[in-house]
């Protein structure tokens, strides 16, 4: 006897028989027959019907596991962030408030005598050219990155500047040194690593004593209702259930931690850090039209997430079986893929006219060792 998967399937991916029967044309009383047996589907159908729920033929006929191979998530190599450097730049413009982080160094960091700095995951460099500037005469910054690419446009951007800055290209759990550090920072690295608590212990570890040691990162609850742009409604922007499921996959498959940012002080506690604290960036993004660097901010945002163009059919049927590979069903995966290209078209269509209220959520968490 057949053991056809497809009432499994369909409740997995929270459908009823009438909006599967819809996706497939037929009625739901076929959907019915299909799945208690009675009737099976032409043979034909069969690649229409896998497809759909991004599985094999084979699985759905329960000739082979319903469970696929677990696609991993590929930030966290190198040849990933090869490829990233124009998106890094325009992220990391709308990272801080420079007094804010002024502010950090000077009031609560207390930094007031040269230090050396050790940046983990270190990218172009963007973190030290906002901090360097800001931090006592005769300060020395060492950037490691695992990405040559990046690594070599650090070195290129700080040839001319009048800054004591070497870089290095490493990966940074593999990075032997015996010398320590007096400040150990990284920014929006621990999100992207498999865990992030062990890279952390690194960075810990290559921190003199008394040194300090800063993880910013990035909430993710935080930055999925960070968006308001006039005229949408707010709500929908702020639908996130299918990410929260891609983020609990990632975590469980392969300790991506979604949730990192919430944890790394209590991490720092754990591993003997002395007044550890944690603060949130105050940095807001409030754009509307008649401000004067308009057209240049909103073009970083659009760039950076990707709203520069509407995804093809083909692109959007493959980010839905990324999607539900990870986690997602499959009317979870198609309405995250029609937010965002529902954001693309009222952005063209109010070309101009856009005005938008933005927030990251980065958490800065610190501690002394």
């Amino acid at each position: 006897m057949m053991n056809f998967k497809l009432a499994q399937l369909r409740k997995q991916n929270n459908l009823t028989q009438q909006e599967l029967g819809d996706v497939l044309n037929v009625s739901y009383q076929t959907i019915s027959k299909w799945e208690s047996g009675v009737v099976y589907p032409a043979i034909s159908m069969l690649p229409q019907i896998s497809s759909f729920f991004g599985i094999s033929v084979d699985a759905l006929l329960g000739l082979t596991p319903l469970e696929q191979e677990y696609i991993s998530s590929n930030s966290g190599v190198s040849e990933y962030w090869d490829k990233r450097f124009e998106y890094l730049q325009r992220t990391r413009k709308s990272f801080w408030n420079e007094d804010y982080l002024r502010f950090l160094i000077n009031d609560v960091w207390k930094i007031d005598s040269p230090i050396n700095v050790l940046d983990c995951g270190c990218g172009f460099g963007a973190l030290g050219l906002l901090i360097m500037p800001m931090l006592p005469e005769g300060s020395k910054y060492v950037g490691i990155d695992f990405s040559k690419e990046l690594v070599n446009a650090a070195k290129s951007i700080y040839s001319g500047l009048d800054i004591d800055a070497v870089f290095i290209c490493d990966d940074i759990m593999n990075f032997d040194t015996v010398k320590k550090y007096d400040m150990v920072i990284s920014q929006a690295v621990l999100r992207h690593v498999d865990d992030g608590e062990k890279m952390l212990q690194k960075m810990i570890g290559m921190a003199k004593q008394n040194g300090i040691v800063i993880s910013i990162e990035c909430n993710r609850e935080f930055e999925s209702c960070g968006l308001y742009v006039k005229g949408m409604d707010y709500q929908a922007l702020c639908q996130h259930d299918g990410l929260e499921k891609l983020w609990k996959t990632e975590l469980e498959k392969q300790n991506r931690d979604y949730s990192i940012s919430m944890k790394v002080p209590h991490y720092m506690k754990k591993a003997g850090l002395r007044d550890v604290a944690c603060r949130m960036n105050d940095k807001v993004t409030f754009l509307e039209p008649e401000q004067e660097d308009y057209s240049e901010i909103l073009n970083s945002i659009i760039k950076a997430d990707h709203w520069d163009d509407s995804k093809t059919e083909r692109e959007t049927d493959e980010n839905i079986l990324y999607f539900m590979n990870h986690g997602m069903s499959r009317k979870e995966a198609e309405e995250y893929c029609s937010q965002q290209n529902g954001i693309v078209r009222y952005l063209k269509k109010h070309e101009g006219e856009v005005a938008l209220t933005k927030v990251g959520g980065m958490m800065i968490s610190y501690g002394w060792k």
